[in-house]
């Protein structure tokens, strides 16, 4: 496999996220159940802490940024409100419809956990209408684009509580949700390098059914053999690593097929998604992490070096691109 170069670092910034009213608010913003609307938004402000995170210099010292977000539902014009955010200094993150993935008989979760077309079909109606983008260009005011929050419970929920593939079934549901959204930047022709950033709500450690890697296998990187286990970046790496179908060799004529593999219908617990766009290479230069919950310092940095740990050296070693490690709070349904 030779995916194209993407630089990687971990210059981290810690999210918090609240759901009450906060000086920041812009007009036209609000809070409360979400609408048919393929999006709400987050406004991002500085974070101070609280009496029970008073570690926010240490956090500093690991280039970990802390900032608040402020869940809006836009009641209005998207592009007005996007102005607004950006001539008052705030930064936007657009959160995808839930229902996308979860709405009975149509959301990609409901029917199978391949997200490739539902969400680019969406994604593309999304840039097409709402003002994130125009003439090829993301807002200036948009940061960041979440995909989805905690999607190993969204799946836990379709397929049964305490189902052991929930977590692989959230994984393949991600990352062809992420191929979607390519798909709709390539048909719209958003211009390269693109500077918008992708996250997913997923807790640090998977369920259980996810823990397969020995000791030793959780020590080698992913170049030699390295195992995943719990770790959930470690995961979406190898989940989302596969060679896009348009770049296979003549040597592996089956594998083509993008999609779900082996076909027709895999069980999910040994399924691979062939992707139609190379969603490694974007991985790569777009992740931004996410925590739920308030993780301690300890826990942030050994997350990042279990993960860089696994990192093959040609991605390990590179700089550039900043990613951020996001706390939760309070977050609305």
């Amino acid at each position: 496999m030779a995916p194209a170069m993407a630089r990687w670092a971990l210059f981290c910034g810690l999210w918090a996220v609240r759901a009450r009213p906060v000086a920041e608010r812009l007009s036209g913003c609000g809070d409360g159940a979400l609408g048919p609307d393929l999006a709400s938004y987050w406004l991002v402000s500085t974070w101070h802490g609280h009496a029970n995170r008073t570690d926010l210099s240490e956090l500093r010292e690991f280039n970990v940024r802390p900032l608040l977000l402020h869940h809006c539902v836009v009641h209005g014009n998207v592009a007005d409100f996007l102005d607004e955010a950006w001539m008052t200094g705030l930064r936007v993150v657009v959160e995808l419809q839930p229902l996308l993935f979860v709405e009975p008989s149509v959301g990609c979760f409901m029917t199978n956990f391949d997200c490739y077309q539902r969400i680019k079909v969406a994604y593309r109606q999304l840039l097409s209408q709402s003002g994130i983008w125009s003439d090829g260009e993301y807002h200036p005011a948009v940061q960041a684009l979440l995909l989805a929050r905690d999607p190993v419970a969204l799946a836990s929920a379709v397929l049964g509580e305490g189902d052991v593939r929930s977590a692989q079934a959230a994984l393949l549901g991600v990352v062809s949700a992420w191929d979607g959204v390519l798909g709709a930047e390539m048909d719209l022709g958003v211009a390269r390098p693109v500077p918008l950033d992708i996250t997913v709500l997923l807790p640090m450690a998977l369920p259980a059914a996810a823990q397969t890697s020995t000791d030793a296998c959780f020590r080698k990187k992913a170049s030699q053999g390295g195992c995943a286990g719990p770790h959930s970046l470690r995961a979406m790496y190898m989940t989302a690593w596969q060679v896009p179908g348009y770049q296979r060799t003549l040597d592996l004529p089956d594998l083509t097929r993008r999609g779900f593999w082996p076909p027709p219908d895999p069980p999910i617990e040994e399924a691979v998604y062939v992707p139609h766009n190379d969603v490694f290479s974007s991985f790569l230069s777009r992740w931004v992490q996410m925590f739920p919950g308030s993780p301690s310092l300890a826990e942030i940095v050994n997350y990042l070096r279990q993960f860089q740990e696994f990192l093959p050296n040609e991605y390990a070693s590179s700089g550039g691109k900043y990613s951020s490690l996001v706390e939760l709070n309070n977050t609305p349904v």
